[in-house]
């Protein structure tokens, strides 16, 4: 509702008209602010637009950018990780797990256990006889879950059957029955 001068003549003309009048008269007002503090805001939410883009990239490349784990084997040892296994006999490792390798020929095959987060896995691996691929299965309680591997420069380009990928630095042909990354 207007308030100048000719507001009494309109309230007049109106006031049996059956409308309704709601709130009290209008008064149009504008706070002022120095520029210096609307630059000031501005740039903060730009600050903050930017920062929170830059945390959500940083997840999304995250996820999707596979785990990278080390193994080695030597005559004496292998080494997952942080975990490690002693030789015990011709093919045979224990201690944080245990692994054992099989020769036939050419063919390798390896099968390995260990609790990893609390959860007992059973593991067994055949690499190809060129050592430049692996077919693992992983067992966990009932669940299975298939693995399968392509080295490629020094690394093992791990891909689990639900779609997740590992990356595992190791020699060519070591085999790896054990679910890194998981």
């Amino acid at each position: 509702m207007s308030t100048g001068p000719h507001a009494h003549w309109f309230r007049a003309r109106l006031s049996g008209a059956g409308i309704i009048d709601m709130g009290a008269g209008e008064h149009a007002s504008r706070v002022w602010r120095s520029r210096r503090v609307r630059r000031a805001r501005a740039t903060a939410l730009a600050a903050g637009a930017v920062l929170a883009l830059g945390c959500a990239t940083a997840g999304v490349v995250l996820s999707i950018a596979p785990a990278e784990v080390a193994v080695t084997l030597t005559a004496t040892g292998y080494r997952i990780g942080d975990a490690t296994l002693q030789a015990v006999g011709f093919g045979v490792y224990s201690g944080s797990g245990t692994l054992v390798l099989s020769h036939s020929g050419r063919d390798l095959s390896a099968g390995g256990s260990a609790v990893v987060d609390g959860v007992r896995w059973v593991g067994f691996c055949k690499v190809a006889a060129s050592g430049a691929a692996e077919t693992c299965r992983l067992q966990s309680g009932t669940g299975t879950l298939t693995a399968r591997d392509v080295w490629s420069a020094g690394v093992w380009h791990r891909t689990y059957g639900d779609g997740q990928r590992v990356e595992i630095a190791a020699a060519r042909g070591v085999p790896v029955p054990f679910p890194v990354g998981r």
